[in-house]
C-alpha cells in the first residue's frame, strides 16, 4: 500500500513540476529557465559525486535488522536526498532539495519524525 502511495506522489510531484515549468517559460522566458535548470542541474551532480549512495543500502539494512540508526546517518540521507532533487529538473524539487541542505530544515525534518 505505502510503496503505491509514494509512486503516486513522486508522479504527481513530477506532473506539478512540469507544470510550474511550462508557465514560468511562458512568462518569464526559456533562457531564464534553462540558466537555473542548469545551474541547479550542475551544483546537484557535484554533490553527488561527492558522496556515497551505499548510505541508503545501509540504512535499508540496518531498519530491516531493527537496528537504530543515528542522527548523523540521517542526516546524510537527506543531503544526498538534496543533491538528487536538484539534479531532477523542476522548481519544485529544486526548492525541497535546497530546503534540505540547510541544517534548520533537517532539524524541524527530525522533530517531526520525533512526533510520529
Amino acid at each position: 500500500m505505502f510503496s503505491w502511495l509514494l509512486i503516486v506522489a513522486v508522479f504527481a510531484l513530477a506532473m506539478l513540476d512540469f507544470l510550474i515549468l511550462l508557465l514560468m517559460a511562458s512568462g518569464i522566458g526559456i533562457v531564464i529557465i534553462f540558466v537555473s535548470q542548469t545551474t541547479s542541474f550542475v551544483f546537484g551532480w557535484i554533490m553527488l559525486r561527492k558522496m556515497d549512495f551505499n548510505l541508503f543500502f545501509f540504512l535499508d539494512a540496518e531498519l530491516k535488522k531493527g537496528q537504530p540508526i543515528i542522527k548523523e546517518l540521517w542526516e546524510e540521507a537527506l543531503i544526498l536526498s538534496a543533491a538528487c532533487l536538484l539534479v531532477m529538473p523542476g522548481f519544485v524539487t529544486d526548492l525541497i532539495g535546497i530546503g534540505f541542505l540547510f541544517p534548520q530544515i533537517r532539524e524541524f525534518c527530525f522533530k517531526l519524525a520525533d512526533d510520529y
